[in-house]
């Protein structure tokens, strides 16, 4: 019943968080400086989140430790675009040291901030100042600070700790402004530092529904008794209000920009020295030959040994998942013997959550509906994965040699669990894999440290870079040469994309208004055009330097055809000597892909 009681306190919080978060995420969305519908920051953080909250509501009897684990597993494999992958570290990191201690006195919360932040920065290949990354930075510095003023750290008063974060995190929120130029240009601050001070916005309005209640307190300290975690009671006057919470969200200032500026100065440090060897903690899966029994099953128990049951588990079949921790391990494997693998499961514990589908009765089933010839399993040296979001770019991929395509790419992230799973579906021990978006880049080597399969991440952040890429592969040559070759071949590239602006700004290039046509060359935004035709056309001229031959365009799933005939009759009357070769990549939001090269 305790446990219960906890379980409930929980989720109910996760709830106001995310319900908080929801009611924001538009506006965290419009504070992206370029306006291009790509995957915004308010959607991946969001995504994030609920993949958190799903992981809670599958689990039963939370307990204080069950519950971080959940929120970082959660967090792990549903993070999305780069602002999903860095919230996810920051959660990780925080909850690493909380669910090894048995108090939650003040200095633990200072070490867990300390190493959310650790884990964040090292997730980030050059980390930059002036983004979620100085935010959580702040608030470690924040309970640095506090360090004098808390007389007994064992008696702490949590919602003022909270209060206090919340005003720093804000005051940071607002400073990221001033810290790149970027930001000060559009005079916006930083999404991903928003997203987190909406996260402990909603974390605040929680703890207040729920601490009105002295019965609710009562139940959560004796549902966590435990672990000795315990909230004080507090009186209705040290809460904020509901319109004190929307004066947060909005910003609104009681904050004068002016010191903010100063302060921005004065605070600018440069990122700590992370120690390198910081990593995730492996999570094993192993992919292979199917069996006949889809095997699914939880165990629960203590000082469970994972790379000991995930051997055993591996010799009595093939792709076995095996995730989790000393206490909590969740088994998938396809096998011929359900029976050895449940016997084996109870040695370590108990065993919950128990699932054996016969594949040969699925695949009967499927075949019901279409008859499909029977494809042999091939084995390969190398594998790849692409990621792409449209029906015209698949095929292209598939047809230079891609195994697998993943849809995603502007405005759909897939999750570190979405590339996981495509990872296992592939026999190759080493695979590359070509993201072809920038904001997909940390979500791909947040996976390559997850799988136990030798992963190389092609740095590819265009579509046309990452068919560049694919077409180098050659199954003659080493790893080594393959990748060496598809490095070389995404830097000779030059992409350029068309699309329409989300919303109004006011960037370097001049001002945007919502719906022109915007043209950027490998990312960065070039022309500003009310005509798709003389966007196209005047990005062409911009990136093009004479040396090239080859223009390769990509037309996405809404291009009226009779458009690429004017484009080609007009580049071929402007640039005779280049050669153009139009293609359907069927993508949506971007009418034109182009290549040059």
């Amino acid at each position: 019943m305790k446990s219960n009681n906890f379980s409930k306190i929980i989720v109910e919080i996760t709830n106001v968080v995310i319900s908080t978060f929801k009611e924001n995420e538009n506006k965290i969305n419009n504070l992206n400086v370029f306006p291009v519908p790509d995957g915004d920051t308010g959607t991946n953080m969001l995504l994030t989140l609920k993949s958190i909250q799903q992981e809670l509501l599958n689990t039963k009897n939370i307990d204080l430790k069950t519950a971080a684990d959940k929120i970082s597993y959660g967090a792990l494999m549903g993070a999305r675009g780069n602002s999903g992958v860095i919230l996810s570290q920051i959660l990780k990191g925080f909850f690493d040291i909380i669910v090894k201690e048995e108090n939650l006195r003040f200095d633990t919360i200072k070490l867990a901030a300390k190493s959310a932040m650790e884990l964040a920065y090292s997730s980030v290949q050059n980390p930059t100042e002036g983004t979620i990354l100085t935010t959580i930075k702040d608030i470690y510095k924040t309970l640095q600070s506090l360090d004098g003023n808390i007389p007994n750290n064992n008696s702490i008063n949590y919602l003022k700790l909270l209060d206090k974060i919340i005003d720093e995190t804000e005051k940071s929120v607002l400073r990221t402004t001033f810290l790149l130029p970027v930001l000060k240009q559009a005079g916006v601050v930083d999404a991903g530092a928003q997203g987190l001070l909406v996260i402990l916005i909603g974390l605040k309005k929680a703890l207040n529904q729920l601490l009105y209640s002295k019965s609710n307190v009562k139940k959560f300290n004796d549902s966590n008794s435990k672990t000795k975690t315990k909230i004080e009671s507090i009186k209705e006057d040290e809460l904020r209000t509901e319109k004190e919470i929307e004066k947060i969200k909005d910003n609104t200032s009681n904050i004068n920009l002016e010191d903010v500026k100063k302060d921005a100065i004065k605070h600018f440090l440069k990122a700590e020295e992370i120690d390198e060897t910081l990593s995730l903690k492996k999570i094993d899966f192993i992919s292979e030959i199917k069996n006949i029994y889809c095997t699914e099953l939880v165990i629960k128990g203590e000082n469970i040994n994972i790379l000991k049951l995930r051997e055993d588990i591996e010799s009595f079949g093939d792709s076995a998942l095996v995730v989790g921790n000393p206490k909590l391990v969740k088994i998938h494997v396809h096998t011929n013997f359900p029976q050895k693998v449940l016997h084996r499961a109870l040695k370590e514990g108990t065993i919950h959550d128990i699932q054996i589908n016969n594949m040969i009765d699925q695949s009967k089933q499927a075949a019901s509906l279409e008859i499909v010839e029977p494809i042999e399993k091939i084995e390969k040296q190398i594998g790849i994965i692409a990621i792409a979001n449209g029906d015209g770019f698949e095929e292209i991929f598939k047809s230079l040699g891609v195994d697998y395509v993943i849809k995603g790419g502007q405005s759909m992230n897939p999750s570190t669990y979405d590339i996981v799973k495509a990872i296992n579906k592939l026999d190759s021990e080493n695979i590359i894999l070509l993201p072809n978006n920038k904001n997909i880049i940390l979500t791909a080597n947040q996976a390559k440290k997850i799988v136990k399969k030798n992963i190389i991440v092609i740095p590819s952040i265009t579509i046309p870079q990452g068919i560049s890429a694919a077409l180098m592969l050659n199954l003659d040559l080493t790893i080594e040469e393959n990748i060496e070759n598809m490095n070389k071949a995404i830097k000779a590239i030059k992409t350029g994309e068309v699309t329409r602006a989300i919303r109004d700004a006011n960037l370097y290039v001049g001002e945007i208004k919502k719906g022109a046509y915007i043209g950027l060359a490998d990312g960065n935004i070039k022309v500003i055009s009310d005509n798709l035709f003389d966007c196209v056309l005047d990005l062409f001229r911009d990136i093009f330097s004479g040396n090239e031959e080859i223009a390769t365009f990509y037309f996405g799933s809404e291009v009226d055809l009779a458009i690429n005939e004017e484009i080609q009759k007009a580049i071929k009357k402007g640039f005779p000597n280049i050669e153009v070769e139009f293609h359907n990549g069927g993508q949506p939001l971007y009418p034109y892909i182009f290549s040059l090269e």
